[in-house]
């Protein structure tokens, strides 16, 4: 089954024959026409390819194999991943034209689509950590993009907090994701090499059926989750996500719909029967569902308070992957119960993957287009766009109301699919909290929607020379927004079209967003104004990651270089040695006073200590 490779590959050919063109044309085209031959081979995959694995050797030393895996997840998945990355490719053409950097962007985009294809369809370890390591890597690129660090480009205005910057250029954005996500992947790597020597194998199929890896332990597979958790963006570390901003807004879409933050909850997904038998899977799925619920409602207010387009969406993305997350660590626990069960609950777990990605694509490359039409990327600097954008109006309308939950959109039934396994698992282990706390996410999840359409589109200050962006833009993004109403009919015919209590908190949150954002202009409360900074701050977590994290860091190096360094090192090499030995050489000089009668008293001292060395 060669031709999967030529799926996975495909993207990364073209990037690196671009590099041997100065035409920018050639090399946005030539990148774009890779990823459309990858999607089309995808699509061939799902639709033919018998499920099975399909390996060739690589370094048998340690077990690393190219081996590929097709199955109900690797299929569909490598198929949303190859048609999201063509549509925002296509996209790019227009977006990144008269850019000062297309080399490098459109060298990375081809790399980190493969990378993010090789994480889909691995089925070793050693294999899928070679895409998760590429996806790191190119994720700092091209959210570093715009290395000259111009204003336009920033997350947040320039203002302190505590004396701590609450601005993020590019550069410092793409070192902070690559920080973070290297941090979880140390310990993902630790706990790969524990897998490999108790188990003596790193393949999906062959841990799952390995006896040794039940007496793992929960540990190593808390190491393991570090590594989907920090990619995912899971709470304490979505920080990164949200500063990931600074990137160009294509970029902004390929992170977050279907590749680098949605790789972290596959894995969970995959992996999760493979840990299911493990002691000590029970506190693992428990602390999954949890940090997944936390980072849902933290990132879903983050959102709610917002003032910039890009940031609003990037915290509804760590918001979903949370819901994910929760869905999976869910299925999980109700799993250790019912097997049988399993592979149901992680197959509604992973439509969300498909739900989300289709609807934030869209919602990207749209919002990006306002920036691009309207020039700024603040909230509320330009607005009432629907008089001059009307067809992205339309298909912002429609990707937001699949992204908030709204019937019969993709979004809804995909979303209520996945936060089914949470309540079940809710119910089953007698968390009480867990209930209001969803529902009080439904609730906010369509404000926050309505807040960013109604700002933009229906209300605000009205932008002046703004257009429709060109057909090469609007065209994938308006795609999508009609897939997310095609998509919703499917999977209300072929899965089901689910009706629960969750649906009024939907719909109460729709009707006060409605309601205050687009037939009221929003509003403002002296009240609630504390509370509002203090979700605008992002709970002040940047105050830690920014301020005290970093001084504590060098505070720790300096101690380390002042003790270790300075004072141990250069202290014994250039201070005590040499000391030693110029006090050493001085007492040779007075041994040595040239009288012969003293040295044949050393000589028969010393053959008189030698006989008694020999008699003893």
């Amino acid at each position: 089954m060669e031709v999967v490779l030529l799926a996975i590959f495909f993207p990364l050919i073209t990037s690196i024959l671009s590099l041997f063109s100065a035409s920018e044309k050639f090399k946005a085209w030539a990148v774009t026409a890779g990823t459309f031959v990858s999607a089309l081979i995808a699509t061939y995959l799902f639709l033919n390819a018998s499920p099975g694995l399909y390996g060739w050797d690589w370094i048998r030393t340690i077990g690393a194999r190219i081996e590929v895996r097709l199955d109900n997840f690797s299929l569909p998945m490598g198929m949303l991943v190859a048609w999201l990355v063509a549509a925002i490719s296509l996209y790019s053409v227009k977006y990144m034209e008269g850019d000062y950097r297309p080399g490098w962007y459109w060298f990375f985009f081809g790399f980190f689509a493969s990378s993010m294809l090789i994480i889909v369809y691995a089925e070793n370890l050693w294999f899928l950590l070679v895409g998760w390591e590429g996806v790191g890597l190119a994720s700092w690129a091209l959210i570093g993009h715009w290395y000259r660090d111009e204003f336009e480009y920033w997350v947040g205005r320039e203002e302190r907090v505590a004396g701590v910057p609450y601005w993020w250029t590019p550069s410092k954005a793409g070192l902070r994701a690559i920080l973070t996500v290297r941090f979880g992947d140390a310990f993902f790597l630790v706990a790969i090499a524990l897998f490999y020597a108790l188990a003596g194998t790193v393949s999906l199929t062959g841990l799952k059926a390995s006896e040794a890896l039940r007496a793992l332990g929960v540990v190593p597979l808390l190491f393991f989750a570090l590594g989907p958790l920090t990619k995912s963006a899971q709470f304490p570390f979505h920080e990164w996500l949200l500063t990931a901003m600074t990137g160009p807004t294509s970029v902004s879409a390929l992170i977050h719909a279907a590749t680098m933050v949605k790789a972290g909850v596959y894995v969970l997904i995959v992996t999760t029967p493979i840990f299911l038998l493990v002691r000590g899977a029970e506190l693992y799925f428990l602390v999954v569902m949890s940090l997944g619920v936390v980072t849902a409602l933290a990132a879903t207010l983050i959102a709610l308070t917002a003032m910039e387009f890009k940031l609003v969406l990037a915290g509804s993305t760590a918001a979903n992957l949370g819901i994910i997350a929760a869905a999976t660590g869910a299925a999980g626990l109700l799993g250790l119960h019912d097997e049988h069960l399993l592979s149901t609950l992680l197959f509604f777990a992973f439509l969300h993957i498909v739900g989300h990605a289709v609807s934030k694509a869209s919602l990207f490359m749209g919002f990006g287009a306002v920036i691009h039409e309207a020039g700024t990327r603040f909230i509320g600097e330009v607005g009432r766009l629907w008089r001059h954008m009307k067809i992205t109006g339309v298909a912002m309308a429609l990707s937001m109301l699949s992204l908030v939950g709204i019937p019969p959109f993709v979004g809804y039934i995909t979303k209520d699919l996945a936060l089914e396994n949470v309540f079940e698992a809710g119910h089953a282990y007698h968390i009480e909290l867990l209930a209001p706390v969803l529902y009080l996410l439904l609730f906010i999840t369509p404000i926050y929607g309505l807040r960013l359409l109604g700002l933009t589109f229906v209300h605000g200050k009205e932008a002046k020379e703004v257009h429709e962006a060109p057909a090469l833009m609007w065209i994938p993004y308006t795609a999508l927004a009609i897939a997310t109403i095609v998509l919703g009919a499917y999977f209300a015919v072929a899965v089901k079209f689910p009706l629960t209590e969750a649906l009024v908190s939907v719909l109460a949150g729709f009707l006060t967003g409605f309601i205050l954002y687009i037939w009221l202009p929003g509003f403002r409360s002296e009240v609630l104004s504390p509370l509002w900074y203090f979700l605008y701050r992002r709970f002040y977590l940047p105050i830690l990651y920014d301020g005290v994290l970093p001084l504590l860091y060098t505070g720790f190096a300096k101690f380390i270089y002042v003790v270790f360094d300075k004072g141990l090192f250069d202290g014994l090499y250039h201070n005590v040695l040499p000391g030693a030995f110029d006090a050493l050489s001085r007492l040779a000089r007075r041994l040595i006073t040239g009288d012969i009668n003293i040295y044949v008293l050393y000589g028969m001292v010393g053959i008189l200590i030698t006989l008694l060395l020999l008699l003893l």
